[in-house]
């Protein structure tokens, strides 16, 4: 008889996600948190650190951090560059999950233990380290990113789709985990120049100069590290950057146009259009 792989039973469901910020002011005050399920953190802006089991690890962008129920842990941010991250609190195993939006306490007294997620251990999940690297994974960040923003919305399957794409999100973190494809590390200040000047237009002859390679060589090398080619990455890139505009300002879709680099109003509705699938003024509308 074939043993059943235990991943078949994996049943995420998700009790609370966000995006938060960490006042760096806190740190001096920093109590021990502790989880009653399974956590996410995905660091998105700054930089930062997690205590746990007795030692401190360093997190920046793209540091995926998985805790599981129970660990004792600190998080500290970087006063300079103030650390933000995606958060997803869950349960991985229960078929009837509890229904609270109670995720962590900060004092152990204060531990209820009907509210501790069903854990499994002997499962793939335990090889799972607590910090993961996915600067070279965008399609697992933006799929987490995703699975918050759909959580915290109120149509029909938003429900539904979180917990699904928590379920993708879990099984490529494992399988990243198996993957011994070692990316070349020449890219990564390529890709970090591409992130801080999107905005600066597409400067493809300066990203290959900077790699060192041939053009070939480079177009394979860059693929592997992200998964897209350098132009399709500068797109995302820029097109993220368009996204938070309309998300946290009050500029007008002319104004972050001309703040992109667009020298036409009607390219960008274009290409924002082709990219998320509705306009620059629709995309802030369901937003609001």
């Amino acid at each position: 008889m074939v043993a059943m792989d235990p991943l078949q039973q994996l049943l995420p469901y998700i009790r609370v996600a966000h995006h938060y910020r960490f006042p760096s002011e806190r740190n001096r005050s920093e109590s021990t948190r502790i989880g009653y399920c399974y956590a996410l953190h995905l660091v998105d802006e700054g930089k930062g650190s997690i205590t746990a089991s007795g030692r401190t690890h360093q997190l920046k962008k793209g540091d995926l951090a998985f805790i599981p129920p129970r660990l004792l842990h600190s998080f500290y941010s970087n006063p300079d560059h103030p650390m933000a991250t995606y958060n997803i609190y869950c349960e991985l195993w229960s078929d009837a999950p509890i229904a609270t939006p109670h995720h962590l306490v900060w004092d152990e007294a204060d531990f209820d233990d009907r509210l501790l997620a069903v854990e499994r251990h002997g499962t793939p999940l335990d090889r799972l380290s607590l910090i993961n690297p996915l600067q070279h994974r965008s399609a697992m960040t933006d799929l987490l990113a995703h699975a918050v923003n759909q959580h915290q919305q109120q149509a029909a399957y938003a429900e539904q789709i979180a917990n699904s794409l928590l379920k993708a999100i879990m099984l490529e973190l494992l399988q990243a985990g198996m993957d011994t494809l070692v990316p070349d590390y020449r890219m990564n200040p390529i890709m970090e120049r591409i992130d801080k000047e999107a905005s600066a237009g597409s400067r493809y002859d300066e990203w290959l100069a900077g790699s060192g390679l041939r053009k070939t060589q480079f177009h394979e090398r860059f693929k592997q590290a992200t998964g897209l080619s350098p132009k399709a990455y500068w797109t995302k890139a820029v097109m993220k950057q368009a996204a938070a505009a309309l998300w946290e300002s009050n500029r007008t879709v002319t104004g972050i146009a001309e703040d992109l680099g667009y020298s036409s109003i009607h390219h960008f509705s274009k290409q924002f259009t082709a990219y998320y699938g509705v306009s620059p003024t629709e995309f802030r509308k369901r937003k609001r």
